[in-house]
């Protein structure tokens, strides 16, 4: 098990990899394959907000290192989806 941590815009993302089952429910064989699961943790709170995360995010690839970066690369999109407008009071 292989596993990557970096902090984007105050989350912490989390990717952690692994080897996936080796066959489809109905028997077919096919190439080894890995998922990466992400997990994003709000680090940074800024002016006390506490934002609402997405779930576990999970991508698979042939290679664990591609398997992680698109796991990464849907985390990023995710963080760059929530809406970090704050109403002035």
């Amino acid at each position: 098990m292989s596993q990557n941590n970096a902090i984007y815009k105050g989350f912490k993302v989390s990717a952690k990899v692994r080897q996936a089952p080796d066959a489809f429910p109905g028997g077919d064989v096919v190439h080894p394959r890995f998922l990466a699961t992400v997990t994003i943790t709000q680090v940074s709170t800024g002016m006390g907000s506490q934002r609402l995360l997405p779930p576990e995010i999970q991508q698979f690839a042939d290679a664990p290192h591609a398997a992680i970066t698109l796991a990464l690369t849907s985390a990023r999109e995710a963080i760059d989806g929530m809406s970090t407008f704050v109403k002035a009071k």
